[in-house]
């Protein structure tokens, strides 16, 4: 009777606990479904908002900042969206067989490369280090509802803000096509658009006599010209300047003053009275500035009329001795920030959640990319033209094949070094085993005016479009927004 009872007793404590852990399961997936729609709304009302103000002249910079803080939780919410939308939409996923399951291992044991660390350190994992976090796994049921809370609260918080943003005039709009595509539209600074715009429109002093000089400095490739460039298409700043010049060389070294006005181009000339003869200069560096030739410069620039400017660019941190300001420093978009530009270009009118599997590949591009605009850009073209997950899942081998066989010969992520000193290698995308492979050498960026671009491109190669024999040039990537610079190398096909 004594067994008996026990087992009895086991068997409904037993019962009891699974029906518990039933109704918390189903609880839990009846609040993440709450949540799910709510944000869904909650994104469609900060997506208004941030709309609105985009078509405003928004200067008041309290005002900014709330509206960088409510872009930055959206992206946030959108991305915790569509993780967890991957994974309720593929259950199967961690429950392939072993075979499956350790070939996907092998897959993931990607290099760790930090685009954030100046010292850009390799490091290649070991068989027995952790499998590193993907951006599946970083959205939980309680993530999701702290991030419901915190852009409900954040929302409700606005009604200020949109008080005043109705009373902020309406901005020049470009023609409409300019905004059908975010991969033609500078994307993620409009923040520090506005930064540059009002220290350009900022009266000086009465009596002071030293231009006021921006620094803006970065990494290759992080979108310095881009947002100078427009910048200076801005209508208040052509309103406000007589004209608008860019200087874009290697360095000041050997400049008089002749020879630096003579190498500088208008990008603006004003005639109205309004402007007086207030001249923006730009200066677009990639080295250093050597501090004789800068005094130098300078001192011949000071005759320039009252509430000139200076705008200041280089990937060297030293040019923020020339400062008369704070500089202003650009970096990687956030994860969350970039996840919404490239599945926006990837998929264009797709729906992610459409396509579960290649919204899940796409997830994981965007840990490789690291945030790379190039590879955005290449990669979105790449996956439009082959829309579905089996070539996306080549695409995406391909990618991290790049980045492990370029950063084990040359110690740096791809896009940050310096790549005239090295050759990159890359494969067709196109076959399961590709036979041969690409030696690009000597990538140099030309202007929009340089009309010789090559008929062959990085992405005809990719796609086995054209595949030519010898030694030859292409054109590695083409930007579509101002200034729409080229970029060119020299392409050698090897054999395996």
């Amino acid at each position: 009777m004594e067994m008996f009872s026990s087992s009895v007793i086991a068997d409904l404590v037993n019962r009891s606990i699974s029906f518990l852990f039933s109704r918390c399961q189903k609880q839990t997936t009846a609040t993440v479904q709450v949540d799910l729609q709510l944000l869904r709304r909650l994104l469609m009302r900060s997506d208004t908002i941030v709309e609105e103000a985009e078509r405003r002249h928004v200067s008041n910079q309290d005002m900014l900042q709330q509206l960088k803080a409510l872009r930055d939780k959206a992206y946030r919410g959108y991305y915790v969206l569509d993780t967890i939308g991957c994974q309720a939409l593929l259950p199967g996923r961690r429950s392939r067989d072993g075979k499956d399951k350790e070939e996907e291992e092998v897959k993931r044991r990607t290099f760790a490369l930090s685009r954030f660390n100046p010292a850009k350190r390799v490091r290649f994992p070991s068989a027995g280090d952790p499998k590193p976090t993907v951006a599946l796994d970083g959205a939980s049921p309680e993530e999701l509802h702290q991030m419901v809370c915190s852009l409900q609260a954040m929302i409700d918080g606005m009604d200020e803000f949109v008080v005043l943003l109705m009373s902020c005039p309406p901005m020049y709009r470009e023609p409409y096509n300019v905004y059908l595509s975010l991969d033609r539209s500078m994307f993620g600074r409009q923040m520090e658009k506005e930064m540059v715009i009002d220290f350009l429109l900022k009266t000086e002093p009465p009596g002071a006599v030293n231009q006021g000089v921006l620094p803006i400095v970065g990494p290759m490739h992080i979108g310095k010209s881009t947002l100078v460039e427009s910048v200076c298409r801005d209508e208040k700043v052509r309103n406000h300047f007589s004209l608008i010049t860019i200087y874009s060389r290697n360095d000041l070294k050997d400049e008089t003053k002749a020879t630096f006005r003579d190498k500088c181009v208008i990008k603006h000339q004003n005639n109205q009275a309004s402007s007086g003869k207030r001249l923006l200069i730009v200066i677009e560096l990639i080295a250093d500035v050597d501090e004789e030739a800068w005094k130098r410069l300078y001192s011949c620039e000071r005759s320039m009329a009252q509430g000139s400017k200076i705008i200041i660019t280089s990937r060297s941190e030293n040019i923020v001795r020339f400062g008369t300001t704070e500089p202003l420093r650009l970096k990687c978009l956030p994860v969350e920030a970039y996840w919404y530009l490239f599945k926006t270009t990837a998929f264009g009118s797709d729906d992610p959640r459409d396509h579960p599997k290649m919204a899940s590949i796409a997830l994981e591009m965007v840990d490789a990319m690291q945030g790379s605009f190039i590879f955005a850009s290449m990669g979105a073209d790449l996956l439009r033209a082959n829309f579905d997950a089996r070539s996306w899942s080549r695409v995406l081998t391909r990618l991290r094949q790049y980045l492990q066989k370029n950063a084990s010969l040359i110690g740096e992520y791809p896009d940050d070094v310096k790549v005239k000193d090295y050759p990159r290698f890359s494969w067709s995308v196109i076959k399961e085993k590709p036979d041969k492979y690409f030696m690009l050498h000597d990538i140099y960026q030309r202007g929009s005016t340089h009309r010789e671009v090559p008929p062959i491109s990085l992405l005809d190669l990719l796609a086995e479009r054209a595949q030519p024999p010898g030694k030859y040039e292409i054109l590695f990537w083409k930007s579509r927004i101002p200034p729409y610079f080229n970029y060119m190398c020299t392409c050698e096909i090897r054999d395996m």
